[in-house]
């Protein structure tokens, strides 16, 4: 292996290892002995690649926003009725934060360091907006109702999911995010589409909420 290839392959392993100890400690109890520990590095390494734990914790960040762009992208350029793209991604992004440690501490770290943006690491505006732009087609598709304020409902759906997020993880019980979620579809639907579409989409819930086993 070349030094090149070595020295990435360290540099992933912490990226990785320090998205696992943020998602369980957060961003102030995280200690960088811990993450040199599991990814199997020296000190001299992590500082090779990051000055710092808040640098460390920006990286993560910005993989994380990279990764979630890279799944609300294929919904956006799909032929896939916006609304169910909606929910579609509301899942979807549940799902990789469960699963890619990467995605799950980059929702955490983004309420832990705020103060901080930039086009790269910016997670919620990705969000936010993607909503926005579905919310504007669905109307088109007449699933949203026609008075409904599509970027109104872009910011609501992104701060109520985030929200569910947060609370879930300062209870410490992640695996409830799949039942969160589709328990707030529940409650949205009668007030986001006509009554007559409600049971299609709570089915269409049903369908797409991932199926996690509970502690």
């Amino acid at each position: 292996m070349t030094t090149q290839k070595r020295a990435e392959v360290t540099r992933r392993a912490l990226l990785n290892a320090a998205a696992e100890v943020f998602t369980r400690r957060g961003y102030t109890d995280t200690k960088l002995s811990e993450i040199l520990t599991q990814a199997l590095a020296t000190k001299g390494a992590l500082y090779f690649h990051y000055a710092s734990k808040e640098e460390l914790a920006r990286a993560v960040i910005e993989e994380g926003t990279k990764r979630f762009t890279a799944v609300c992208t294929p919904y956006l350029d799909s032929p896939t009725p916006a609304f169910e793209a909606m929910i579609g991604i509301s899942f979807v992004t549940v799902d990789a934060a469960l699963n890619d440690a990467v995605m799950g501490a980059t929702f955490r770290l983004i309420t832990e360091l705020g103060d901080y943006r930039s086009p790269k690491t910016d997670t919620f505006a990705t969000w936010i907006s993607t909503y926005q732009l579905l919310a504007r087609r669905a109307i088109d598709e007449r699933d949203l109702r026609e008075d409904t304020d599509p970027d109104a409902v872009g910011q609501l759906l992104v701060e109520l999911f985030a929200g569910a997020r947060l609370l879930a993880t300062a209870t410490d019980n992640p695996a409830t995010l799949p039942m969160r979620t589709a328990m707030a579809w529940d409650l949205l639907l009668p007030v986001l589409v006509t009554a007559p579409k409600v049971d299609y989409f709570r089915q269409f819930v049903t369908r797409r909420r991932p199926t996690v086993d509970l502690p």
